[in-house]
């Protein structure tokens, strides 16, 4: 029988300790070449009828964790478009599938007999591989001592960076800024009884970095909110996508840990077959000679070392390999607690190979 579930059973047996462990495992297995991935991919075309540069998206990752037995594919299909709010362009996925919702998938598999074992919405587990990967990197590099925490952002991603920061860090403080005020209240008044911390909405974005020790990026944004010159000796610093801390980043931080050394292709349809790569894509030169999270993690290169560093986690881009870790997770908790529906395995194999 395959599992199918949903977000809200996705929700009921992830915790954050959960994902923060199997992906530290998942790290230490990948680093002694015993897991692998599959280079993501986005592929994107031009919606020519709709407005702020819509788009359709179609994204895929791979992942393969033979120590718990499973590979994982996680593919979402988006329309898309990026609008200016406040001043800053972003880029929003819009709720176009019927009802009102949006389409991403993990699909886990086995691999000791290629059969399909669940189908999952990525929404919920996105947000704590995200977030998890972030803190796991902090654990390793961000001060002992550090207690205040900045964050850029008050939606889906920040809530979730927020409480895996709690989870490696005795956190007393979060200051959170976004560009509009009413968001970034109401992310304060629900995020502080969830992780016990006082959470102080600023005025002004400099003010996140003022006496943080740990500033985290986790925006929509299509445009720089954290500029390097704010950042002070002793601070570590993530961010989810490239654009948000500029450039400078790269000469102020004295220890810098990557995701990944590859760059994933962005395509867009308009010319030839397959597109052109995105302007200001990734290049995989850009990463070369910096340590990689799970070699941190594996003790094969030295996190923090002095007090006053300035650290910086490029989170340059997802692992396949995330997927395959927490799915695996959430598959086993399921099926303990006789959560989701089954259908038979059967419906999704055949008699014939391809």
């Amino acid at each position: 029988m395959t599992l199918i579930l949903n977000n809200d059973e996705v929700q009921r047996v992830l915790t954050m300790d959960a994902c923060l462990e199997i992906l530290e495992d998942a790290y230490r297995e990948q680093a002694a070449g015993r897991a692998m991935n599959q280079l993501r991919y986005d592929t994107e075309m031009p919606l020519p009828e709709m407005r702020n540069d819509g788009r359709y998206e179609f994204k895929t990752m791979v992942g393969v964790l033979p120590k718990y037995g499973v590979s994982a594919l996680r593919m979402s299909s988006s329309v898309v478009h990026h609008p200016v709010i406040t001043g800053q362009k972003r880029v929003e996925k819009l709720p176009a599938a019927p009802g009102g919702r949006w389409v991403g998938l993990v699909q886990l598999y086995s691999t000791v007999n290629g059969a399909p074992l669940a189908f999952m919405p990525d929404g919920y587990l996105q947000r704590c591989r995200v977030a998890a990967s972030s803190a796991i990197a902090a654990k390793y590099l961000a001060r002992d001592d550090a207690s205040v925490l900045g964050i850029f952002g008050s939606g889906w991603q920040a809530r979730g960076q927020v409480e895996a920061m709690a989870c490696v860090r005795r956190l007393k403080k979060v200051k959170v800024y976004s560009p509009t005020a009413e968001n970034r209240k109401k992310f304060a008044a629900e995020m502080a009884p969830i992780v016990n911390v006082e959470i102080e909405p600023v005025e002004q974005p400099e003010d996140v970095v003022k006496g943080a020790d740990i500033i985290a990026c986790a925006t929509n944004a299509r445009e720089t909110v954290l500029h390097a010159p704010w950042v002070e000796p002793g601070m570590h610093v993530t961010d989810v996508k490239r654009i948000e801390i500029d450039r400078l980043i790269l000469d102020r931080a004295d220890r810098i840990v990557i995701h990944q050394r590859l760059a994933y292709e962005t395509r867009i349809g308009g010319a030839g077959q397959y597109g052109e790569l995105e302007e200001g894509s990734w290049r995989s030169e850009e990463f070369e000679g910096y340590p990689l999270l799970e070699e941190m993690v594996a003790g094969k290169v030295a996190g923090r070392e002095k007090r006053d560093e300035i650290t910086y986690f490029w989170n340059n881009a997802g692992l396949g390999l995330q997927f395959a870790a927490v799915g695996y997770v959430i598959y086993k908790r399921a099926k303990e607690a006789g959560l989701g529906r089954e259908i038979p395995t059967e419906w999704l194999t055949q008699e014939f190979h391809t």
